[in-house]
């Protein structure tokens, strides 16, 4: 068997693979006889149906089948030959199949870019310092309460924080858009569910009363036929509520599953979860950090292989709706969308994983039973949930995997640079918030 190896620019490969004209032939011809001592056909006893016989009726259908076996063990062989590691499959173009020539095809794939891990100590981390104090927990219980509102109907002019239920119906240059129109849409005033200037325009109004406003798009909204266009709405408000939130009393409380109903109790309980939550979240800011450290100090090639699968798995997660446009479309929505943090995870996937391999890093058996005992601490029976997780590799895989790059992070921090940031629970918990 021939190779040879071209680069194509970047880790873009071509491998040209000739097969031996003869050893096509000699696997066709085995696998005919093979056939032969099975085939049964009308008018011939099992095992004595003539091979030219069997050559016509089934030689092309076995040629396909050798030469497509061929081309995959060959192209295995290739790359191992010359020490490649495919990021994912070749596309295959046949050069020569004709009958008593040789094989010859080219293989064109992405390669694993080559690179050693560096930057370690330069990574800088500010690790966030904070409790939780009693004014979170009083901001956690509002927060309760919010969750249970009851809408009261009420005959006065909409404000900020009453629910309005409207219908509306906008125009781009008299034109309709997608999403343009809505019936019965219950909308909170301050939200912050519709674009800057759709809520503000209906405060004031009545139940029954109706209004056409001018609302200008975000430059930087998703769909671009729409981004910084002025549009035209009208709306007509049906229905103006206000918010009626419960009282902290024990019925509350109990609601909670906090059954001797004290407000103590319930306050302990929050205490313990959203402690749990902040370590958790401190944990995360920590994380990012490092990732980010790691991504600035080596910046590498990336097998678009792997960045377009890793878009389809974000727009799956995503629920990405599909109806009404080309593939075409399909694809550049995609990328502009999920291109940025698939090429993030990529890139952050490849240098763990080398960093793991550089450093004979063993994934601690410790830090997979803490990963389940922590996600099972919410749920009623934590040993059942633990035993689901054993019981399902592929579950569990998953768990691994986070407890990996947890230990990877830890194994980075040792390196990096470290100082303690004062922080507070919303700030930590609600960056963006904050």
């Amino acid at each position: 068997m021939q190779v040879s190896v071209e680069e194509l620019g970047g880790l873009e490969r071509r491998l040209t693979v000739q097969v031996p004209a003869e050893k096509v032939e000699q696997e066709v011809q085995s696998r005919l006889a093979s056939l032969a001592r099975r085939v049964k056909l009308d008018g011939f006893r099992p095992g004595k149906v003539p091979f030219k016989v069997v050559q016509r009726m089934y030689g092309d259908q076995v040629r396909q089948e050798v030469l497509g076996d061929l081309v995959q063990s060959s192209f295995q062989e290739a790359v191992l030959q010359h020490n490649l590691r495919p990021a994912a499959g070749p596309r295959i173009e046949p050069k020569t199949v004709a009958v008593g020539q040789d094989l010859e095809y080219y293989a064109i794939f992405e390669v694993f870019p080559e690179f050693k891990v560096q930057g370690l100590e330069g990574i800088k981390v500010e690790r966030p310092v904070a409790e939780v104090a009693e004014a979170d927990i009083d901001s956690m219980i509002e927060n309760l309460r919010q969750q249970r509102t009851r809408w009261n109907e009420v005959s006065r002019a909409a404000q900020n924080g009453d629910r309005v239920t409207l219908d509306f119906e906008g125009k781009l240059e008299g034109a309709d858009f997608p999403g343009n129109k809505g019936e019965n849409v219950p909308l909170v005033l301050g939200s912050g569910r519709m674009i800057p200037g759709f809520e503000e325009a209906l405060i004031g109004l009545v139940g029954g009363e109706s209004k056409t406003f001018m609302v200008t798009f975000p430059q930087d909204y998703p769909n671009k036929d729409l981004a910084g266009k002025p549009v035209s709405f009208s709306a007509t408000v049906k229905t103006v509520a206000e918010p009626v939130l419960p009282e902290v009393d024990e019925a509350f409380v109990k609601s909670f599953g906090i059954d001797d109903g004290s407000v103590e109790s319930l306050r302990k309980a929050l205490r313990e979860n959203m402690e749990r939550e902040l370590k958790q979240g401190i944990k995360a800011v920590v994380k990012r950090q490092v990732m980010q450290g790691l991504l600035d100090a080596n910046p590498i090639d990336l097998p678009q292989a792997l960045v377009r699968e890793e878009i389809e798995q974000l727009a799956r997660q995503m629920h990405f709706p599909t109806a009404g446009k080309s593939s075409e479309e399909l694809e550049k929505t995609k990328a502009e969308l999920f291109g940025e943090e698939a090429k993030r995870r990529v890139a952050l996937g490849l240098i763990v994983s080398r960093v793991v391999t550089e450093n004979a890093l063993k994934l601690e058996p410790a830090r997979v039973q803490a990963h389940l005992e922590g996600i099972a601490a919410s749920y009623e029976d934590a040993g059942e949930v633990i035993r689901w997780y054993q019981q399902n590799p592929q579950a569990l895989e998953s768990i691994r995997g986070l407890a990996l790059e947890e230990q990877v992070v830890d194994w980075l921090l040792e390196r990096a640079q470290v100082s303690d940031k004062p922080s507070s629970f919303d700030e930590i918990m609600k960056p963006n918030k904050a």
